[in-house]
């Protein structure tokens, strides 16, 4: 073991002083120890220009707003005697580990399961005596901020058992300052944004759209070492934007501003003024300059696209569009994909191109693919519709399927399929088709296939119960005979004033009640053979649309188109190439067949 001589000194660093003693006298640092002989704490205040010794801890004496003030300084003045290090055996066997934050205000006293305590009296003041030490060695202020440490140690030593191994880690706080509160920036979340950020952020009413989120100040603390914690103050750099009072409603509480939306639409940032807007104006949409757009139809966004460049599309190659009305003054690009509630393309659009129209579509120029609900288009160029009306001024090759299909100049090479009229003004070609086709309509083809689904189940189910019931009405049938005799004894039992056998009144019972399901069960098979009839006849009635459909043509026929009605039930086709005069064609029944006519 390591010996010199012990030494007093005065110190207000122990460890500072402890190495200056290890570098005197060539030793490590380690081999040094210190016994604490007094402290005293002295402090700098407004109110104490010079230091001042102080007795009670800083807690007591400083509300909290002084202790976490720039004014206040402390610092601590020990008495100690140095002397070559020694293990004190008292705690040979106690595990002690000191854990404090990175601000240094709060300080953790950790003993080690394992740990065996001596039996002692003074434990409570042995280990407070111990801690001190610990607390020195890391530059921390004893006395102060300890909150109620005594009592707790008073506690514990009651708490654990003398020589026995501690059976799990007990954890006391051993000092407490006041810690430092950060500064929260200011900061905006543009909810509206969501995961992916788009060219137009389409938004339902009462949805969120962005969030202000109010900067706090901080508040300085002060550390168990006595200095103070200085933070930063907040940073403020979005308090400018604002948002548009007639389509934006704000929601104030004390963390932040939260802004809903009063319409549907699509979110608008002009500089810092945030507002929901129905209708956008754009020169163009391709990939590089908007991307894909898709609001949705329920947004009630309209998009109005000004291409002046006539050698560039205004939807770009690719580019699809899903809004509640679209208004393109220029071309739609082939592999373009265009959805809208109503949709109008003042140019032409491209083949390969895709365009769908809940309720209108009007076109320029067709040699795309359109669905529509009702089609206006001024020139069809081997271009495809379906759509319930259309209405073409010129098709140019091509093909139309729909309910009503009006066309003013047919050319060549052209198909018309419809399920209640075609109307031609004029016919300037030919190899042209009219077909009255019913089924090639979506709405009638999926009626008619649903109807031969509920009838295919009706009969399914039919049977089933049939067979049940005529099993059961036979059984039943059968017991007729035994049954009657049941009933004789019951009534001669009864006109001689005598009880009937039970059994006899039970089985006649259960008859009666056999009886009256079978009557239900009838009445339901002849409900289910009523529905049945009543869908056959459903059915039927749909198998005759063409019978109802009609081709106009209020010009001659010359020779060189084809008109085809086509029987929805058989798929047989009735055809005809008219030359003349025709104004109206139709097919009627002729016999057991039908024929077309006029």
């Amino acid at each position: 073991m390591l010996i010199f001589t012990p030494v007093t000194k005065i110190s207000f660093n122990i460890i500072n002083t402890i190495n200056e003693v290890a570098k005197d006298r060539n030793i490590k640092q380690n081999d040094v120890d210190f016994d604490l002989l007094g402290v005293q704490t002295l402090i700098q205040s407004v109110k104490h220009k010079d230091w001042t010794i102080i007795e009670e801890p800083l807690e007591k004496i400083f509300d909290e707003e002084t202790l976490r003030s720039n004014s206040l300084f402390v610092k601590q003045e020990y008495k100690i005697k140095l002397r070559p290090y020694m293990q004190n055996k008292f705690f040979e066997n106690i595990k002690i580990e000191i854990a404090l934050n990175k601000a240094k205000s709060k300080v953790v006293a950790t003993f080690k399961k394992g740990s065996i305590f001596p039996c002692d009296d003074n434990l409570a003041k042995l280990l407070k005596k111990e801690i001190n030490r610990r607390k020195l060695r890391l530059g921390l202020l004893i006395g102060h901020f300890e909150g109620t440490l005594n009592s707790v140690l008073i506690k514990l030593s009651k708490v654990v058992k003398c020589n026995k191994p501690l059976q799990k880690d007990l954890r006391i706080t051993i000092a407490s300052s006041p810690g430092a509160v950060f500064a929260v920036d200011d900061s905006i979340i543009l909810h509206y944004e969501k995961n992916e950020k788009k060219f137009i952020e389409g938004v339902d009413i009462n949805e969120l759209i962005f969030e202000y989120i109010k900067p706090k100040k901080c508040l300085h603390g002060r550390s168990c070492n006595g200095n103070q914690i200085t933070v930063s103050e907040p940073k403020v750099e979005f308090s400018h934007y604002r948002s548009d009072k007639e389509t934006i409603e704000a929601i104030e509480d004390e963390n932040s501003i939260k802004y809903y939306s009063k319409v549907n639409g699509y979110v608008k940032k002009e500089s810092d003024v945030i507002s929901i807007s129905k209708e956008v104006s754009i020169n163009s949409a391709s990939f590089r300059n908007t991307g894909s757009i898709s609001t949705g139809e329920d947004k009630d966004i309209s998009i109005n696209i000004n291409n002046k460049n006539s050698s560039d599309d205004a939807v770009g190659s690719g580019v699809s569009i899903d809004v509640k009305e679209l208004h393109v003054d220029g071309t739609v690009g082939s592999y373009a994909k265009v959805k809208a509630t109503d949709l109008s393309v003042g140019e032409q659009t491209h083949r390969n191109s895709q365009l769908e129209a809940v309720e209108n579509a009007k076109i320029h120029l067709h040699r795309g693919n359109l669905i529509a609900k009702t089609a206006q288009i001024e020139i069809l160029e081997n271009g495809t519709v379906k759509a319930d009306d259309v209405h073409v001024k010129k098709m140019l090759g091509g093909e139309i399927i729909g309910k009503r299909v009006i066309v003013e100049e047919l050319t060549s090479n052209t198909t018309i399929i419809a399920s209640e009229s075609i109307e031609i003004h004029t016919i300037s070609g030919q190899h042209n088709k009219l077909i009255i086709n019913p089924d090639k309509i979506e709405s009638y083809h999926e009626k008619t296939q649903a109807l031969k689904r509920e009838m295919n189940t009706k009969k399914t189910l039919l049977a089933e119960i049939k067979q049940e019931y005529e099993k059961s009405l036979s059984e039943h049938t059968k017991q007729l005979d035994r049954i009657k005799v049941f009933q004789k004894r019951v009534i001669i039992a009864t006109k001689a004033e005598k009880a009937p056998n039970r059994t006899d009144v039970i089985r006649v019972e259960q008859y009666k009640n056999e009886a009256e399901k079978l009557k239900i069960t009838a009445e339901l098979i002849a409900e289910e053979e009523n529905e049945l009839i009543a869908t056959s006849k459903e059915l039927e009635k749909l198998y005759e649309a063409e019978l109802h459909a009609k081709i106009i043509n209020k010009s001659r026929y010359d020779g060189h188109t084809q008109v085809v009605f086509i029987d929805v039930k058989t798929s047989q086709e009735y055809s005809m190439i008219p030359e003349g005069v025709y104004k109206e064609l139709f097919l009627k029944k002729d016999g057991s067949d039908k024929k077309i006519s006029w």
